[in-house]
């Protein structure tokens, strides 16, 4: 599944192509509106939008009933410099979902994703790794159900709002002293 803004910079034709070469029959749960008609364009005229559906603005409630249909969450960013550093909230979304995550290779991801065995990582240029971890997870479907286990957790005990209120209260006592 997919879920948020959809554009050339998130990844969306590479993703499209992919599903064009998953093996495994799995589809796509495309929630969201393109900004870019070029890109919209490209992506229908690919061959692997025939195993998109492409299910446009979904309310919040919505996004929970798909991401629970959903096999993984993806989040292939291409290398931008916004993207490299930044903790995308779409990869903590599909986390406590319980959903497992196939993000971008960048090093940060990595170390969250990876990290925490709660998915893939791929490089985000490259349609048939994307593919290829998509299959991984229907293929290997225990082992994607602890992926998804594993990242609720993380997010459970890691990376929330209470957890890094305590550290920044911590600091503040720290430099008052």
């Amino acid at each position: 599944g997919y879920v948020g803004g959809i554009g050339q910079i998130r990844g969306i034709s590479q993703v499209v192509q992919a599903m064009g070469l998953v093996q495994s029959g799995a589809r796509l749960q495309l929630a969201g509106k393109f900004n870019e008609p070029a890109v919209e364009a490209a992506a229908h005229a690919d061959k692997g939008w025939q195993r998109v559906d492409a299910l446009g603005f979904v309310g919040r409630e919505d996004v929970r009933d798909i991401l629970s249909r959903c096999v993984g969450g993806l989040v292939t960013f291409l290398p931008s410099p916004n993207h490299i550093d930044a903790q995308p909230n779409k990869m903590f979304e599909y986390m406590s979902a319980g959903v497992p995550v196939i993000g971008s290779n960048f090093p940060l991801w990595q170390q969250i994703i990876e990290g925490n065995q709660c998915g893939l990582c791929v490089n985000p240029l490259d349609p048939k790794a994307i593919a290829g971890a998509i299959d991984y997870l229907v293929n290997h479907p225990a082992e994607a159900e602890k992926m998804g286990r594993n990242g609720k957790k993380a997010v459970q005990e890691k990376y929330n709002w209470g957890i890094e209120e305590r550290k920044l209260l911590e600091f503040y006592k720290s430099l008052i002293g």
